[in-house]
């Protein structure tokens, strides 16, 4: 399957305006224009959009990038933007700062909710915890290895377990977001939905008293904008997704993405990918680098057909 089919890149994005800095960094990528002058841009926070959080740094610490990543994805570092991404305002409407995977999991355990709450109670809860979950993603370029999708979510999970975000990091917990790897048009799930794990006292235990049980609630897809409420025992074809890889990522826009590039090149590490990655962004954008050249070596990189092995790379 040509790389062009795995990966589409779109020419021009007219999803942010003029002065974006995302726009920019895309359009910079596109072209294969990453000058010195933009590698500064993001370096310095010149832009209020987009930042390069170790740009600084051509050869960073591995384990301490690694640490930086789970920091970010947690808090998405809003430290690191220009004015700490304070005062952004887009078509008129002033933007909250970024934010990492701590907020979803906040308001997903402030609500007061009880086995006699309405459903409609717990879809709206639910839903707000959605749209929250998908205000930051991290987006990999690999699957395997301390740098892909594997090795991060782990991490991830690791360091919000232990600030006590999450119970636990096996198996069904609270909390636990999970992407649909295959369709199972009997549940009536995609391949890319996105769900998030809730405890909810549904169940009625052998004493007649409500029991709690875990629910994945997913965004039904009509117009009314309802949920799809699942017990994980049904669910097959998935996967943890703090992390996701680019390629998984098509289709999908999110608040606050940050790219994580490894720290030596593979056939994967295209423009195509950078841009993709780049252009699920939103409103911020964020860039961790293995190592700052790899950045630069995959904006001059083009596949125009892909080998199996750079899609099992990529996927």
């Amino acid at each position: 399957q040509p790389l062009d089919q795995a990966l589409a890149m779109l020419r021009k994005s007219y999803r942010f305006g003029q002065n974006s800095g995302i726009r920019q960094l895309a359009e910079a990528v596109n072209t294969s224009a990453l000058t010195g002058a933009v590698l500064r841009h993001i370096r310095d926070a010149d832009f209020e959009d987009v930042i390069w959080l170790n740009g600084h740094t051509p050869k960073p610490d591995p384990e301490q990038t690694l640490e930086r990543i789970c920091h970010h994805a947690i808090t998405g570092s809003p430290e690191a933007f220009r004015n700490a991404g304070q005062g952004r305002v887009v078509n008129g409407n002033a933007l909250p700062p970024p934010a990492g995977y701590r907020h979803y999991l906040e308001l997903m355990n402030s609500a007061s909710l009880t086995a006699d709450s309405p459903r409609d109670t717990w879809d709206v809860h639910a839903k707000a915890v959605l749209e929250a979950f998908n205000d930051f993603q991290i987006l990999c370029a690999l699957r395997r290895g301390p740098w892909g999708v594997e090795g991060l979510n782990q991490r991830i999970a690791q360091q919000l377990l232990s600030e006590r975000l999450i119970d636990k990091t096996e198996g069904w917990y609270t909390g636990r977001p999970v992407l649909v790897t295959g369709n199972d048009y009997n549940l009536g799930l995609m391949n890319g939905d996105i769900g998030v794990t809730f405890r909810v006292p549904w169940d009625t235990a052998a004493d007649g008293q409500p029991k709690d049980t875990l629910r994945v609630a997913f965004p039904s897809g009509e117009a009314d904008g309802g949920i799809r409420w699942i017990s994980p025992s049904r669910l097959q074809q998935l996967e943890t997704v703090y992390a996701m890889t680019v390629h998984k990522s098509q289709g999908s826009e999110f608040n606050h993405t940050c790219l994580v590039l490894p720290d030596r090149l593979s056939p994967v590490l295209t423009k195509e990918l950078v841009y993709t990655g780049i252009t699920r962004a939103r409103n911020w954008f964020s860039l961790i680098t293995g190592e700052a050249q790899v950045f630069k070596d995959s904006v001059e990189q083009q596949v125009v057909r892909a080998s199996g092995l750079a899609l099992r790379l990529a996927d």
